[in-house]
């Protein structure tokens, strides 16, 4: 077994191009630059888009009217309605071994769209630049504390969740669920997501 790892490990190194520079060996590492958040479609000064279990409401900064963003529109009326806010998709991709069956994504910043059957049927926003851009209605979001999430809605923990400190808020079907980065009442959200998602449980 160990001179199976040694070769392999000796093909991978003759298989890597050497740097062309090191850097000295007292020189501090350099963190690679986060890109910034665009939420700069047509509408982003006028329309916030607010989270919900069914969808995505989009809200008229002014008067404060909210219109639903379905989950079950068709996927170009929900990629338009996203991107007049948060401007032009970053990427498409496809994952044909979805736990829920082949799925396809749009996203925008920290923002991602699922699709399924060219039909809107959830969400995913990541802890990423323009996560701050989204919250529930009642002020739940990315970086939000356990203790401040229970003072404005139901926090249920998922026991012995594959995926970590996941929680949902709400119940029944159209809830929105979520990821402590950690337990305990300090710990902050890590993701929040609705509808269905391309998890492997």
């Amino acid at each position: 077994m160990r001179k199976f790892t040694t070769l392999a490990m000796m093909a991978l190194l003759a298989a890597c191009k050497p740097a062309a520079d090191k850097a000295p060996a007292d020189a501090e590492p350099v963190a690679p630059s986060v890109p910034e958040a665009k939420a700069d479609g047509p509408n982003a000064a006028t329309i916030a888009v607010s989270l919900d279990g069914e969808g995505l409401r989009f809200v008229d900064r002014s008067s404060g009217k909210a219109s639903l963003l379905a989950f079950g529109v068709p996927r170009a009326q929900a990629e338009t309605a996203l991107a007049n806010v948060a401007g032009k998709e970053d990427d498409r991709s496809t994952n044909e071994e979805c736990g829920a069956g082949p799925m396809e994504f749009t996203r925008y910043d920290a923002m991602t769209l699922n699709f399924q059957d060219g039909k809107f049927v959830g969400w995913f926003l990541g802890n990423e630049p323009g996560a701050d851009t989204y919250s529930t209605m009642s002020g739940v979001a990315i970086g939000t504390t356990r203790a401040k999430a229970k003072e404005s809605v139901s926090i249920v923990d998922l026991e012995d969740s594959t995926l970590g400190e996941e929680f949902s808020i709400g119940t029944g079907d159209n809830v929105i669920g979520g990821m402590f980065a950690a337990p305990g009442d300090a710990a902050k959200i890590d993701a929040l997501f609705a509808g269905t998602n391309c998890f492997f449980r």
